[in-house]
């Protein structure tokens, strides 16, 4: 009984920290769609899992490629190209810290502000990252090994 309520404890907790981009107010079509696949991708590479992060940038690429309005820019779409193109979680890292740079300057730049959007900064690596969780940093960098180092920079 005390295993079932704990492992029902851990779920809600879970939950309350997975904040999809449609609870975004302010937060438009394609930069949502693409802000929602991000999140996953962060939330897998702090959990050290590299399953689903080529399917989650494959979404960004195909979303990008499909915005006739010019949302990203061009280095945006090559940073997210180069994370489709990795192989295991190291190499996913290194190119997940391009793409998190362009996802903050995009968001910087459509004037974005839901406050449930957090930047972070992890000194270690000299990266920043985005995540919903505004008081329990969740590092995509090193994961499990360094999962609360960082320092909240801003929010959108």
């Amino acid at each position: 009984m005390k295993l079932i309520s704990a492992i029902t404890l851990i779920l809600i907790l879970f939950n309350l920290n997975l904040i999809w981009a449609e609870d975004f107010p302010g937060l438009h079509e394609p930069l949502k769609t693409v802000t929602k696949q991000y999140l996953v991708i962060q939330q897998k590479l702090a959990s050290d899992s590299f399953d689903g992060v080529i399917a989650a940038a494959n979404n960004m690429k195909t979303t990008m490629a499909a915005d006739s309005a010019k949302t990203f820019a061009p280095d945006f779409s090559k940073a997210v190209d180069d994370l489709t193109e990795t192989k295991d979680m190291h190499a996913a890292r290194i190119a997940f810290q391009k793409v998190s740079s362009c996802l903050i300057a995009a968001l910087a730049q459509n004037q974005v502000q839901t406050g449930s959007l957090h930047v972070v900064f992890c000194p270690m690596v000299k990266a920043y990252w985005v995540q919903t969780d505004g008081k329990t940093i969740r590092n995509p960098y090193y994961g499990a090994a360094m999962l609360d180092c960082g320092e909240f920079q801003r929010q959108f």
